[in-house]
């Protein structure tokens, strides 16, 4: 099995599809109060020599062999478990974003997440995007978009049990400042001015870090 995890050195976000049967996966260690974790599928290790540090996610999908494992994340170089995902399908041409998180503000317990990433509503002629609020001490924000408010009262993981929360919204495509403010007093958390969303592009737009700084990121796939 090849190592699944793409960071931060690709030259180009996105996906290549090969012929041949295989799953894929992105991976995102958002725990910011962990340590670098080391990713096992069905106890084969995935990830790279020295770990997946806090805060690193894949730029690009890995390719795997569909299949059903457990997903172990473990403390790197130590092979103390922190969490495992159990066993399940990785389908052909299906494609998978797993995600480390924290579970309380300012502490180090982590849980993780499969999620499905669903493109098949895609098309041509809108953009697409979703959001997802992985900042542990960011307990309840609104995300905006050119100065509107997309969403509302976001919860840190909520993604994980609003389903609702993993699919892409279209919108038009053009250039978007992205806002994300804390929804009780309204202090800004972190921004991005004018990011382009293309048409027939797709992002996932998440708020990381701790309350001693924030930043909203953009990770765009291109078919």
């Amino acid at each position: 099995m090849a190592v699944l995890f793409a960071g931060p050195g690709c030259t180009k976000p996105g996906v290549t599809i090969t012929q041949n049967p295989v799953a894929y996966v992105s991976i995102m260690n958002m725990a910011p109060y962990g340590t670098p974790v080391d990713i096992f599928f069905s106890g084969t290790q995935v990830s790279p020599s020295g770990g997946v540090a806090p805060g690193q996610f894949s730029t690009q999908y890995g390719q795997l062999k569909p299949g059903t494992y457990t997903v172990d994340f473990k403390k790197s170089g130590n092979d103390s478990l922190l969490y495992e995902l159990p066993a399940s399908s990785f389908d052909t041409t299906a494609f998978y974003t797993l995600i480390l998180y924290n579970t309380t503000a300012g502490s180090p317990a982590v849980s993780a997440v499969r999620i499905l990433d669903d493109f098949s509503q895609v098309n041509g002629a809108n953009s697409y995007y979703r959001f997802f609020n992985l900042s542990p001490d960011a307990l309840n924000v609104n995300f905006y978009m050119n100065g509107k408010i997309a969403q509302g009262n976001r919860t840190p993981a909520d993604n994980v049990s609003n389903l609702a929360y993993q699919q892409f919204m279209a919108i038009s495509p053009g250039d978007y400042t992205l806002q994300v403010q804390n929804a009780v007093n309204d202090s800004v958390l972190g921004s991005q001015n004018n990011y382009p969303f293309a048409a027939g592009y797709v992002y996932t737009v998440f708020l990381t870090g701790t309350s001693k700084g924030m930043t909203v990121n953009v990770l765009p796939v291109v078919f």
